[in-house]
């Protein structure tokens, strides 16, 4: 009887040791998954308006319905969607750079979805999206070293072409209408500011993502047999 009691006390004891050990390991998983998932939505959030670009330039040099197709519409959902879940793990792990970025990307497709309707909300709305993303690469410039900071600082030059180009042009439009051959440069420059500055931030987001693919070819490479 008193062999049984004691074996079960050292039993029980060992299971509290490893459930002891093994919760730090499994918090760590899980912060692991997290920010994982929350690196996929800001790549996805980030690659949607630049692919809406490269729709745009593909309507305007073989032709198409790119711009106002069903496709693009999806896809807008989809960044919408992104830009959602990105701003809100950003703000709870209280990463106020991230979450301007979750809400800029948030702000662009449904200033475009609601164009159509409420044309003075839109106008806000991508306003507030350039405004967020210029502020977004400078923070993480001011912030950052190295690769990161040149990243930083290419999200925050896209991003204020991008602004800039268009608050310009709607100044300019006011009092000259370019001859319609001088339109297509004009357009071309804010398309080419949102081009660069969602890619640079989407190039922010990836190494959550590749992190694992490198841990796992370096652990191959420790234990391969041949080098």
């Amino acid at each position: 009887m008193t062999d049984t009691t004691d074996h079960a006390g050292t039993t029980h004891g060992d299971e509290a040791g490893r459930t002891g050990t093994d919760e730090p390991v499994r918090a760590a998983v899980r912060s692991t998954t997290s920010a994982r998932w929350a690196a996929l939505a800001a790549v996805v959030a980030a690659l949607v308006p630049a692919l809406g670009v490269v729709g745009v330039w593909a309507d305007q040099t073989i032709g198409g319905s790119w711009t106002y197709g069903p496709v693009a519409r999806v896809l807008g959902v989809v960044g919408l969607l992104a830009g959602v879940v990105t701003a809100v793990l950003a703000a709870r792990r209280g990463d106020r750079a991230t979450l301007g970025f979750g809400l800029a990307a948030v702000a662009l497709p449904l200033g475009v979805l609601v164009a159509s309707v409420l044309h003075p909300v839109a106008a806000v709305l991508l306003l507030l999206a350039r405004v967020l993303l210029v502020a977004f690469g400078v923070v993480v410039a001011l912030r950052s070293t190295g690769a990161r900071r040149v990243a930083g600082w290419s999200v925050t030059v896209g991003a204020g072409v991008w602004l800039l180009s268009e608050i310009g042009m709607d100044v300019l439009f006011r009092f000259w209408i370019p001859p319609q051959e001088a339109l297509l440069p004009f357009f071309t420059v804010p398309q080419v500011g949102q081009f660069v500055g969602f890619v640079a931030a989407a190039l922010l987001f990836v190494p959550p993502l590749v992190r694992p693919v490198g841990a796992g070819l370096r652990r191959l490479w420790a234990t391969a047999d041949v080098r």
